[in-house]
């Protein structure tokens, strides 16, 4: 195992949730937006864009429906309502009808409230999020990259 891979898993072992789901979205938004911006909605990138993105909103709704979640239900609910949009959205986006612009957003969105908190964000954060000493802070569950 080469150093960068040792450091790659050690990176993942210490990510707590938030900081995870943030990268992840980064990524897949990214994505997103390079397909869109390559013009050609029929190109293998621009489908494994769309389908990559449909997986991790799959994967949350998966991780929020489950018992050991920690959101609040209510939040939980209106994320999972969010994640079945994006899945409706994308199949219209590949059948032609559906904005791209629009995942992009809501994943930008998203991302907003996962952001990294610094100074006085951080000690203003709400009580749901803020994580007990020695504990991660919570996002939406534990998806992987």
């Amino acid at each position: 195992m080469s150093g960068y891979q040792a450091y790659g898993k050690v990176q993942n072992a210490t990510e707590n949730p938030r900081s995870l789901e943030y990268r992840l979205l980064g990524q897949v938004t990214a994505a997103l937006t390079k397909a869109r911006d390559g013009g050609k909605r029929g190109t293998s990138d621009f489908v494994d864009a769309m389908l990559w993105n449909k997986k991790v909103w799959d994967a949350f709704i998966v991780d929020l429906s489950s018992e050991g979640n920690k959101l609040p239900k209510e939040l939980r609910a209106q994320i999972i309502g969010i994640g079945l949009w994006v899945g409706r959205e994308t199949i219209q986006v590949l059948d032609g009808t559906g904005d791209i612009d629009s995942l992009i957003n809501v994943n930008k969105t998203i991302m907003e409230g996962l952001a990294p908190q610094t100074g006085a964000a951080a000690s203003a954060a709400p009580a749901s999020t803020a994580a007990p000493a020695g504990r991660p802070a919570a996002g939406m569950g534990s998806v992987s990259a």
